[in-house]
Formats: structure tokens, C-alpha cells, sequence
């Protein structure tokens, strides 16, 4: 997944609702939208070494390399919800 740091987090707990807590996030930071082509060509260079690695680890490496982050992202310590947890 690629997102800005904004959006990280909500996308992170949008995938683990699809039974995929642990899908690699490419960040950068945001905003983007008013990036000339080379601006973003550099922020794009940057996280190519992230979408490599989510295409290419086996799942047993993601999940090691990020089961703290998702734990923190995905249930915030003292943050109450209404859903059922993930």
C-alpha cells in the first residue's frame, strides 16, 4: 500500500478488517498534491525500497518486522472503540 503519513494509519486498520494487518505501507509525507514531477519522483524514489520489500518478503519476515507497529497502530493504547477489535 502506499500512502501519505496522514492516511497510514487508516489504511492499516482498513487492512487488517480484510484479514491483512501485517500489508507493507510505503509512507511519505503529506501533502502531496501540489509536488512538481521531480518532487515526487524523489518521494516516489525513496519508498521503493518499501515496495520491494512488501513484494518480495515471505509473510512470516513482514509479520516479524512489523508486529509492534501494527499492534500500536491498529489498537492505540487507551483508545475505546465501539467495533470488535482486529
Amino acid at each position: 500500500m502506499i500512502a501519505t503519513d496522514t492516511f497510514a494509519r487508516f489504511g492499516r486498520r482498513m487492512a487488517s478488517t480484510q484479514g491483512c494487518p501485517y500489508v507493507i505501507i510505503a509512507e511519505t509525507p503529506n501533502p502531496i498534491r501540489q509536488l512538481d514531477p521531480m518532487a515526487l519522483r524523489v518521494r516516489a524514489e525513496a519508498m521503493l525500497g518499501t515496495v520491494i520489500d512488501g513484494l518480495t518478503l515471505p509473510p512470516g519476515e513482514l509479520e516479524r518486522r512489523l508486529r509492534g507497529v501494527v499492534e500500536v497502530q491498529i489498537s492505540a493504547a487507551g483508545v475505546v472503540r465501539a467495533a470488535t477489535p482486529v
